[in-house]
């Protein structure tokens, strides 16, 4: 969810003040990635999603698609409407499953499927069409899938198994631009299986290291909770 606005943009003040501080609305944008962009800061990003005018929201789908925009100022209940509507769209799910059905093979396909049903918290069934990616063979998405077997592991509570995989994950592919992320999930998945020294210089290590600014805040986090 992208809010474009400007400094002088009135009725962008009147969303921030009554529509952002909503308690739903605050609910709702943490199951999105939620972005602000000052349109005349960002002015060739603006001009790409063809803003004219503020504010202007425009959402995305996890590949990065408009699926919808919204002119002008928009009342809690109005913006909680349009948002449940696009957290709670099975359309693309069910578009997604009828593409695997015809394309099991196709790890693109596959993988886009098992995405979405992790999207929607059926980590049971992104599970077995992960598993099936990962032992493929010659799969080009077989990277994404070895890490979010193991996220979906540790999501339904088997952290051992979790653990396991992500040793795995960093074993084989360890350049790969995730590495941050499995090894964040590798001290949480250590933690919650009874090894929480291992998980702590897990954390430890990722805080001094990482470039990626939530990934390091949540480190620090768990290093808060386990002292």
């Amino acid at each position: 969810m992208i809010d474009f606005y400007t400094s002088w943009c009135y009725y962008c003040k009147v969303l921030d003040a009554k529509t952002y501080t909503n308690n739903d609305i605050i609910k709702l944008s943490g199951e999105m990635v939620s972005l602000k962009i000052n349109a005349e800061r960002e002015v060739t990003l603006a001009r790409s999603y063809f803003i004219r005018a503020y504010p202007i929201i425009v959402f995305l789908s996890r590949e990065g698609k408009e699926v919808r925009r919204l002119y002008g100022y928009q009342t809690p209940r109005a913006l909680k409407s349009v948002m449940e509507k696009i957290l709670n769209d099975t359309a693309r799910l069910e578009t997604l499953a009828a593409e695997y059905k015809k394309q099991p093979k196709d790890s693109e396909t596959a993988y886009l499927y098992a995405d979405e049903l992790m999207a929607k918290g059926r980590f049971d069934e992104a599970k077995v069409v992960l598993g099936k990616i990962v032992r493929g063979k010659g799969s080009a998405r077989k990277e994404d899938a070895t890490l979010d077997l193991a996220i979906s592991h540790f999501r339904l509570g088997e952290h051992k198994q979790a653990a396991g995989q992500l040793s795995k994950f960093l074993s084989q592919f360890g350049k790969s631009e995730r590495t941050e992320e499995a090894r964040l999930f590798l001290g949480l998945s250590l933690v919650a299986s009874g090894q929480g020294e291992k998980g702590v210089e897990e954390f430890e290590g990722l805080r001094k290291m990482t470039s990626r600014k939530w990934i390091a805040e949540e480190a620090s986090r768990q290093l808060t909770l386990a002292k």
